[in-house]
């Protein structure tokens, strides 16, 4: 079944993953290489921005995880243009196609770690500083 120039049947077979020397890139991917380090340079640069406004804010809960995500989303753009460079290169072993593979379920494990402290850690440090601030309102203040 080829799909957007894609043999699907071959990609999801083993031996397609696991080559150590599969040659070097077509033009579409490329681009699809490029487009998504680019993605992620500019979710970086929006979330660095974003954390520095938070922080004139006074909101450190909100700017750590904004801090969070950045780092994420650096880490994965930088590993990925190393995976690029080896790829483009066609580098044996280093350019294979199975670092992609790493890359993309190493990236799947650590968005969700961030979605799970957006949703269950982020409401639970916003409710006890909620709590001080709460009784910080009743002390004598020097």
């Amino acid at each position: 079944m080829v799909f957007l120039g894609i043999d699907w049947g071959k990609i999801l077979t083993v031996p397609f993953w696991l080559t150590v020397n599969p040659g070097e890139l077509s033009d579409r991917f490329e681009k699809i290489f490029l487009v998504v380090l680019l993605i992620c340079y500019a979710f970086y640069g929006a979330g660095y921005f974003s954390e520095k406004k938070l922080i004139a804010k006074r909101s450190f809960i909100k700017a750590n995880f904004l801090h969070k995500t950045g780092s994420f989303f650096l880490t994965m753009a930088v590993s990925f243009t190393f995976i690029f460079f080896f790829r483009y290169e066609a580098i044996p072993v280093l350019g294979g196609r199975f670092w992609i593979m790493i890359w993309i379920l190493m990236g799947v494990i650590w968005f969700s770690y961030l979605l799970r402290f957006y949703l269950k850690e982020l409401p639970r440090q916003q409710k006890q500083l909620d709590q001080k601030r709460q009784l910080k309102k009743y002390l004598v203040k020097n």
